[in-house]
């Protein structure tokens, strides 16, 4: 008697057809809802970042130094090492064409900014030593 089986109602075939159906559709119309949500999103962080490169040329984007900067580069816009960086922040240095006006002695001067650092900087940026590091450095003792 445990293996009847019921029989199956064609009410209850329909039925759950019926249900799958509408399950279907809302599980299609979430989908929908999503996906539009995530365009619109899309579409409002690209257009943010369009407002943004269109102030800032460089997209905030690091650049690598090179000898075709202008001297209005600000220095926060290069791909230097972070203790670089901060150190020339810290000696009140803000473009590129501030290092160039400045002297070996006086980058020297500068807290956390040694003979090669100052070398590799200015190798870089195409920018002449107004005197070579090493007398620099000797001269200072």
């Amino acid at each position: 008697m445990g293996d009847q089986k019921k029989p199956s109602s064609s009410s209850s075939q329909a039925e759950r057809k019926a249900f799958r159906d509408i399950d279907a559709r809302e599980a299609m119309a979430e989908h929908n809802r999503t996906q539009a949500a995530f365009n619109d999103n899309r579409e409002r962080l690209r257009a943010e970042r369009l407002a943004r490169e269109a102030t800032d040329p460089a997209g905030g984007r690091l650049v690598m130094p090179t000898p075709q900067l202008p001297d209005d580069t600000p220095i926060d816009k290069l791909r230097l090492p972070s203790r670089m960086r901060e150190a020339l922040r810290a000696g009140g240095l803000k473009t590129v064409g501030e290092i160039g006006e400045k002297s070996d002695r006086q980058l020297l001067a500068i807290g956390d900014l040694g003979s090669g650092s100052i070398a590799q900087l200015r190798a870089s940026l195409g920018v002449a030593s107004v005197r070579v590091v090493r007398q620099a450095e000797s001269s200072d003792t």
